[in-house]
């Protein structure tokens, strides 16, 4: 009889093979996803930066003779030079409050800008259009997230977060 119990056992033991199977390639897909989300993320929220930075660079590189131009290009700069590169939960914060400020002066630098350049014709560049450039190069980050009760959901969550 102990021949055959390795037998009545065989279903058992191909269950949890393959369940083990399936756990372990769903750990290693989840940690690619992980992976490739967090650098499109980090992609996405620094893009913009790297816009202003060449920007402020270009309008260096003119010398329009504007002393505000140049206040606030320097501002920019220094502003930037404040956001931290990791993502810890205080450098996520205060980059989220750095970008606010960001905006608002590199506006301010795009209508001076724009002021100084009146005589030009062609569509005006402003802080929308840099910021429609940033979402066309990037993208935009849409995170999957799954109601705990997907039979009672309507339908799951889909957030998209433009930096």
């Amino acid at each position: 009889m102990a021949e055959f119990d390795e037998l009545l056992n065989l279903e058992e033991k191909f269950y949890s093979e393959g369940y083990e199977e399936g756990h372990n390639e769903n750990l290693k897909n989840n940690f690619l996803e992980g992976k490739q989300f967090g650098l499109q993320v980090g992609f996405q929220r620094f893009v913009l930066l790297g816009q202003m930075i060449g920007i402020c660079d270009v309008l260096d590189s003119l010398d329009l003779k504007s002393n505000a131009l140049s206040k606030n290009v320097q501002s920019v700069r220094s502003l930037i030079n404040e956001v931290g590169m990791t993502n810890d939960d205080e450098n996520v914060e205060e980059l989220e409050k750095i970008m606010i400020k960001l905006k608002n002066k590199f506006r301010t630098i795009m209508i001076t800008f724009r002021r100084i350049m009146k005589k030009d014709k062609r569509e005006p560049f402003t802080f929308e259009v840099i910021e429609e450039i940033s979402r066309m190069i990037a993208g935009e980050v849409h995170g999957f997230v799954e109601d705990e009760d997907v039979t009672d959901a309507k339908t799951t969550q889909d957030q998209a977060q433009a930096w």
